[in-house]
């Protein structure tokens, strides 16, 4: 059995791996807060995942820092699996990469990457360290993940399931944009797949269906068994939300729209849920956390 090595096993998307009640792999977690890079042990591993790192925060955050987890660690981590003869290098990366292109572009592998904010320039750079020390022996595969939802999600998916499960008006009626998710589980199914054929380059993962910010509310709120309540944002408050908070601005109303037919196609893989799926197995788990 493949033996992979992973690393932020305790996160969301490392939970949903080591979980399952079986695994085509066989896993050992390590902690990169516990452990010295120099002191892993790759005695017999196959592959590496590597999970850990800093996601893009709200709070203030030091530049450095995302550098120092996001970058330097993670080219620390991958020279020393290869020098050890690790096979494969998995790498958890982000949309954000390609920038903040909303509207009506698809994304694509091909889609040039303007990385903006210390968050996507740290894993871009990393990105690259990674592409170059990568050969035919030592095969690195970055995933490019939109946002990631299902049970256990923490962010803004949290926050909007919160605001959601309060019986209350929300200004989210008639928003016509579409933004592409994956759902965990799918995630873990495609990284399933990029393990098995040690597969190598550029993957963007995404659901079938994009989903609107109205669509995402209606379902939420009908799993909670909370009376739909939404109303139309006039103009006005959009043009005043925009001014004010243009990232959330953007999260709510513009579109972002991620092609993974060519993930699948190279990978010979169809996710197999369908975004309501994951959505309700996500109410589910927040009804059962309050």
């Amino acid at each position: 059995m493949t033996k992979v090595l992973l690393t932020g096993s305790s996160g969301f998307i490392g939970t949903r791996l080591t979980k399952r009640e079986t695994s085509p792999y066989c896993i050992e977690s390590y902690s990169l807060r516990q452990t010295n890079v120099e002191e892993l042990d790759f005695t017999g591993i196959d592959s590496i995942v590597h999970l850990a790192g800093i996601a893009h925060r709200l709070e203030p955050t030091p530049d450095q820092l995302y550098f120092d987890i996001n970058h330097t660690l993670t080219t620390a981590l991958a020279k020393r699996a290869k020098s050890a003869g690790v096979g494969q290098f998995v790498f958890m990366s982000t949309i954000k990469v390609y920038g903040e292109q909303t509207g009506t572009a698809v994304i694509t592998e091909k889609t040039l990457c303007h990385p903006e904010g210390a968050y996507a320039r740290s894993k871009w750079v990393a990105e690259q360290d990674l592409l170059r020390i990568a050969d035919d022996a030592f095969r690195v595969s970055i995933i490019r993940t939109p946002v990631v939802y299902g049970p256990g999600v923490k962010g803004n998916l949290l926050r909007i399931m919160l605001l959601a499960s309060k019986p209350i008006p929300l200004p989210f009626a008639n928003i016509e944009n579409k933004r592409s998710m994956i759902f965990v589980d799918n995630l873990v199914a495609l990284l399933d797949q990029v393990i098995q054929q040690k597969a190598s380059g550029i993957f963007l993962p995404a659901d079938h269906q994009a989903l609107s910010t109205s669509t995402l509310l209606r379902i939420i709120r009908l799993e909670l068994g909370v009376k739909e309540y939404l109303f139309h944002l006039p103009g006005i408050g959009r043009r005043l939300l925009r001014k004010l908070k243009p990232s959330l601005y953007s999260r709510l109303f513009d579109s972002l729209l991620v092609d993974g037919s060519q993930t699948n196609a190279r990978l010979d893989f169809t996710p197999p849920f369908a975004s309501d799926h994951g959505i309700r197995e996500m109410v589910k788990w927040f009804k059962a956390i309050q």
